[in-house]
């Protein structure tokens, strides 16, 4: 019993011991036309213990220094540090951006580490706060809430980013929903350990730039639990808000399928989407397309891949000959055959993936492709 004890209280002290990380998954320190900066607090809860810190300095963005540059601190009971322009004055990496990593052996509870991301144009400035998250809160679904996108003109735009605090790479896929539905294409994005990314105007990126919305989400599914966000800002004032990603479900697969519906021959020689407005439809597994013929030109919808040239159009514009282009050879997934309208045909979607296709008359000149998620 004396041994048991013993060993109970040796596994205890260890983990009392045990080493903690709190992240802050972005900070910068980049002057340009939209100069941003860091200012980072740092806090020990203990009224009773100091607490040793290691700060580790990851970039990901612009001019990255060679090695990741660290900062030891040390916090006695109660007491806070500041850290203006932490990434230039505690690192010494100007002109980059990146997360931070902060490593301690007190309590889970005991390192507070919080931060205001602040831009100096326009004045009065404009920030937004950041606060350091424990391991715990990466996550492989997160969703990210209240994304908005004005589309032309002044309105609002959504930067989304990640960082990995694991020692394995992380493979991540981001999507945007609007209204319940998949706006724009996936982002794919793939990292090394203790790294990150952000995608700078990602309905842009993601083919959606003209879809304009003041409650879209966007959902980052991952390899690896991640710290997921978005910075929504606002093209008129400049006021940015800060988007933490939170804890998302992953599809059961239990949801109703949808129906997607391609236009063929839209302005001459295209297939375009409904709700992307592009040759490109987004799915998932279960749901069906459906093309639907315009037009006075005879166009086939057939599964395979082009050689060269493609894209949904040609250098006639709407007078392409019949028979233009050429290089594409069928995968026997689908095949319409070629009609005129008025005509429909559809296909029902059984497998994630990226699928091509092509017009059986106009060939690479008139090119579309299914994104089908899981």
């Amino acid at each position: 019993m004396r041994r048991f004890s013993l060993s109970l209280l040796c596994f205890l002290l260890a983990a009392s011991l045990r080493a903690e990380k709190v992240t802050l998954p972005a900070v910068a320190s980049v002057v340009g036309l939209n100069p941003f900066f860091s200012d980072v607090r740092v806090f020990n809860t203990s009224y009773s213990s100091s607490l040793n810190v290691t700060a580790t300095y990851h970039c990901f963005l612009a001019s990255c220094p060679a090695s990741a540059p660290q900062l030891q601190i040390t916090l006695a009971p109660r007491q806070s540090k500041a850290y203006d322009d932490m990434v230039a004055n505690a690192f010494g990496a100007p002109g980059s951006g990146g997360g931070v990593e902060f490593d301690f052996s007190g309590g889970e509870d005991q390192l507070v580490v919080t931060s205001r991301l602040y831009s100096t144009t326009p004045v009065p400035t404009v920030g937004m706060f950041i606060a350091g998250v424990s391991s715990s809160k990466a996550h492989t679904v997160s969703v990210m809430t209240s994304v908005r996108n004005g589309g032309s003109g002044e309105g609002f735009r959504t930067n989304a980013g990640f960082y990995n605090p694991n020692d394995a790479a992380a493979n991540v896929t981001l999507q945007i929903f609007n209204g319940g539905a998949a706006a724009g294409n996936p982002v794919t994005k793939s990292v090394a350990a203790h790294s990150g990314s952000q995608i700078n105007g990602i309905f842009g990126v993601a083919g959606a730039g003209s879809v304009a919305t003041g409650n879209a989400t966007i959902v980052a599914t991952s390899s690896v639990p991640i710290l997921a966000y978005a910075a929504v800002l606002d093209n008129h004032t400049t006021d940015p808000i800060f988007v933490a990603g939170a804890p998302d479900q992953p599809s059961d697969g239990s949801s109703a399928p949808t129906a997607h519906t391609v236009h063929v021959g839209r302005g001459g020689t295209n297939f375009v989407d409904d709700v992307s407005g592009t040759g490109v439809t987004t799915a998932n597994v279960g749901d069906t397309v459906t093309w639907v013929w315009e037009g006075d030109l005879h166009h086939g919808s057939h599964s395979g891949a082009c050689v060269g040239g493609g894209g949904g159009g040609s250098p006639y514009g709407g007078m392409t000959p019949q028979g233009y282009g050429g290089g594409c050879t069928g995968d026997g997934l689908w095949q319409s055959g070629t009609q005129i309208a008025p005509y429909s045909y559809s296909y029902t979607l059984t497998e994630a993936g990226t699928f091509h296709y092509f017009c059986d008359v106009h060939q690479n000149a008139m090119t579309g492709r299914v994104v089908v998620n899981p």
